[in-house]
């Protein structure tokens, strides 16, 4: 029987563990296929996750696409994590390439790009590590330069008012400067208004103003400068003023330094008074735009002093272009006798008379048929000792023309027609003249014996006598023949 013996602790026989097999390891592999996974997963994220792109201006984005103001940058800029452009290029109208750039993070041309034209952005990018790849392209417009169409000096008009138009509708107009405005635009945004208050300038100055503008969208443009000038005061000179001994058909003739703003109303202003207050009736006639004439209608008292006073109050005593007379405007004159002169062509005389009695009558020689002397009611209105006259209408050379120089005491009635005296002939008291009156003289005439009737009446008469022109004489009258 075989005793088996417990073994020994210093035994050096092998012991055989009771403990089963260990596997193979496989842990290396799951580290292999995780680090797979996880890059698939990155690559993944990176290439649906991470941004990437081309970032073409805001206001090439959609349809209707703004308005670009050509003074700002335009950049083009690659999106995402080691993304590049390869290849960006800006484009004119024509698709000329104007600026371009590649293998860059973005594309901001240093180019001047021009009012009113379109431009083409176009752009490449790459992301090489995910291997992605895109491209873009977008068009803009630039605004146009709206034009200032009105003058850059202008008048202030009456009522404090200038204008502005401009080719093209424009958005808010600021104004600052030496004087103060406020624009108003119409309907269209073309046409302003600036107004100022009139009580706040200065007549005859000019003032410089800055005009801040932008276009219909509000893209601020460059400022230009208003010249802005006000119109010199208005002056009125009233043309007898100082006046004395004047004849009593002498009209009140006011001069103005400029045309009127409201031309109708001005003689509304205009007061003519005897010296005792009483008004005179009578009429006012304009003769252009600058002259007005106040006529008597039964003459003015004689040996009297008239009074004429302009107020300036009141919009009708502006100028058109809004001149104002700074401060009343006052005169007078003084009128002699009573004289009048008449002139009666069938009788070829001439009766001076005064405070209604004849104190002189005088042979005349007046126009011939072919230049008959004009008939009518006038007044002296103007007085040479001596005229060189010539024919009317007709020039050197032509038939009928004529001129006389020195002629004495000229006496202008109306138009070319004048009392004178006539050297050159004789035959007074038959029709021999131009038109004029010709009365006897001894200037410049040989003759012995001659009457000085046109020196005489130079003497007697004044500016506004009254000068009546007959066709013929009362049947009963009766004159005094000057020796």
């Amino acid at each position: 029987m075989n005793e088996t013996l417990p073994p020994s602790d210093n035994s050096s026989e092998p012991s055989v563990s009771s403990a089963p097999p260990q596997k193979p390891s496989h842990r290396g592999a799951w580290v292999t296929v995780g680090l797979l996974a996880s890059l698939a997963g990155a690559f993944f994220v990176g290439r649906h996750v991470l941004p990437f792109g081309i970032e073409m201006p805001e206001y090439t984005v959609g349809e209707g696409n703004q308005t670009v103001d050509p003074r700002l940058r335009v950049t083009i800029e690659s999106i995402g994590l080691g993304t590049e452009l390869n290849k960006a290029e800006l484009r004119d109208e024509s698709g000329r390439t104007i600026a371009e750039a590649s293998n860059t993070r973005d594309f901001s041309p240093d180019v001047k790009l021009e009012f009113g034209k379109k431009y083409t952005l176009a752009a490449s990018a790459e992301r090489v590590w995910l291997g992605q790849k895109t491209q873009s392209e977008a068009s803009f417009s630039t605004i146009s330069l709206p034009r200032v169409e009105s003058q850059l000096r202008q008048d202030l008009t009456p009522d404090g008012n200038l204008h502005l138009k401009f080719s093209e509708p424009v958005g808010e107009i600021k104004t600052s400067g030496e004087l103060k405005l406020n624009a108003q635009p119409d309907v269209t945004h073309q046409n302003f208004t600036l107004t100022t208050d009139p009580s706040l300038i200065s007549q005859g100055q000019t003032y410089s103003v800055d005009v801040n503008w932008e276009t219909r969208t509000g893209v601020p443009l460059e400022p230009f400068k208003l010249e802005i000038s006000t119109a010199p005061p208005l002056t009125a000179s009233i043309a007898s003023n100082g006046m004395n001994n004047l004849g009593l058909a002498m009209p009140v003739q006011v001069d103005f330094s400029e045309p009127l703003f409201e031309r109708e109303k001005a003689t509304d202003h205009i007061k003519i008074s005897t010296q005792d207050g009483q008004s005179v009736p009578g009429k006012w006639l304009w003769f252009g735009k600058q002259r007005v004439q106040f006529r008597p209608t039964s003459g003015w008292p004689a040996e009297s002093t008239i009074n004429v006073s302009i107020d300036p109050a009141g919009t009708s005593m502006k100028s058109a272009r809004g001149g104002f007379l700074p401060h009343p405007v006052t005169g007078n004159f003084t009128t002699g006798p009573d004289k009048r002169i008449e002139v009666f062509l069938d009788k070829q005389r001439v009766n001076i008379i005064e405070n209604g009695q004849v104190v002189k009558t005088m042979k005349a020689s007046t126009g011939k048929a072919g230049t008959p002397t004009v008939t009518g009611s006038f007044y002296i209105y103007a007085r040479f000792p001596k005229k060189t006259m010539r024919a009317t209408g007709k020039k050197p050379g032509q038939p009928g023309y004529y001129e006389v120089k020195d002629v004495p005491y000229a006496q202008y009635f109306y138009e070319g027609y004048a009392f004178h005296g006539a050297f050159w002939h004789n035959n007074f008291g038959r029709p021999a003249s131009h038109g004029c009156v010709n009365l006897a003289t001894r200037k410049k005439n040989g003759r012995k014996g001659v009457n000085e009737d046109a020196g005489w009446l130079y003497e007697w008469a004044s500016l506004g006598v009254p000068v009546t022109v007959h066709r013929s004489s009362p049947a009963q009258s009766k004159v005094a023949t000057s020796q």
